[in-house]
């Protein structure tokens, strides 16, 4: 029986997964271009604590002054989460940022998907986004996942959001 590999990313609160797979599975092999995921050494350790992403994403959370950072259970990495007052919790922003090693052949097959939201600026990242009821965008270094509750937030605001911890975990 082959080796099976699977990269397993958790959306915060609603638990769901996107899987990105390799290698031969019970003797049927898989295509080349999913080759098995690799560690990677170049995991960025800018901080990624709610004080932090809040400086980072300024005016795109700033009409959600109401901060909360939570870890999941058997998770060091924060979900933070904006809103507009401490008992609106229909007002809320979320974003979690956990830092994962994915293997830019596996993020180049994966834009192939059918759940992929094309946006250029995932190129600049070297990474995908996926829609996954919450926004996923998955880089080399690290899962991003912004959802929000309010409906008056846009698909384009979490993009934005995304893209903007993308960039300061780049820079």
């Amino acid at each position: 029986m082959g080796a099976r590999l699977c990269r397993v990313v958790g959306v915060p609160i609603i638990g769901l997964m996107v899987a990105g797979c390799g290698q031969a599975v019970d003797g049927v092999a898989q295509p080349a271009s999913v080759a098995t995921a690799k560690p990677s050494s170049a995991v960025v350790a800018e901080s990624t604590d709610c004080d932090h992403l809040t400086e980072v994403l300024g005016s795109l959370v700033s009409d959600r002054p109401y901060l909360t950072e939570a870890a999941l259970p058997g998770s060091a990495d924060p979900t933070c989460s904006w809103s507009k007052g401490p008992a609106n919790v229909l007002s809320t922003l979320t974003a979690s940022v956990k830092p994962q090693a994915t293997d830019p052949v596996v993020i180049v097959e994966m834009r192939n998907g059918s759940n992929v939201i094309p946006d250029p600026r995932s190129t600049a990242v070297d990474g995908v986004v996926l829609d996954v009821v919450a926004m996923a965008l998955l880089t080399p270094t690290h899962s991003i996942i912004v959802n929000a509750i309010d409906p008056s937030v846009s698909d384009e605001t979490k993009l934005d959001v995304a893209f903007a911890i993308a960039k300061y975990l780049q820079d």
